[in-house]
């Protein structure tokens, strides 16, 4: 959502960000106690915020495609439901490349509070996703360590991921030098 200062004409731009909760405990596998044995369970959540703003907690951040959105423009599958059909509740992000930033125009608010009055396009600058994106990076580097001692599977491919935002900060310095 783009914001225009009566007096300087300056544009303030849509910042994103997160929370990742992560619990570890120790349930039954099998149900009983008397068949059953203690395994490790890891539980983790991400809560998204634009400017502060608390997204909707049944619209599940899907992780993987946000990374693919860095690279190209489209209509990307962002959220989706709690119970992990996008069919269900999930609803697609109109994603737009500029030069200086990237637009999110969402299907519906995404906002915890649906009174909540605002545009569903969001203009993020360059360097605040790059920013966004290596904090979730770190924070899936501290997740897959956690699993890890646990003997958990982690299911992110953060090399992936990394080598994503890399290409992203190679386009946007290449797009800062032809503008120089």
């Amino acid at each position: 959502m783009k914001i225009f200062s009566n007096k300087d004409n300056e544009i303030n731009q849509d910042i994103l960000s997160f929370d990742m909760e992560i619990e570890t405990r120790r349930e039954y596998k099998n149900i009983t106690r008397v068949k059953g044995k203690m395994v490790p369970v890891v539980d983790w959540r991400i809560s998204l915020y634009i400017n502060s703003n608390k997204l909707n907690e049944d619209d599940v951040f899907v992780e993987e495609e946000f990374f693919k959105s860095l690279l190209n423009p489209g209509k990307y599958p962002l959220f989706t439901c709690t119970c992990g059909i996008f069919g269900c509740g999930g609803y697609y992000v109109q994603v737009i490349h500029e030069d200086n930033s990237m637009i999110w125009v969402t299907e519906q608010s995404p906002f915890k509070d649906r009174s909540f009055k605002s545009s569903n396009k969001f203009v993020f600058s360059w360097d605040q996703i790059i920013s966004f994106s290596e904090e979730l990076i770190q924070n899936f580097e501290n997740l897959k360590s956690i699993m890890k001692i646990n003997d958990l599977d982690f299911s992110f491919d953060i090399e992936k991921y990394n080598g994503i935002i890399n290409r992203t900060k190679e386009k946007q310095s290449i797009k800062i030098v032809k503008r120089n």
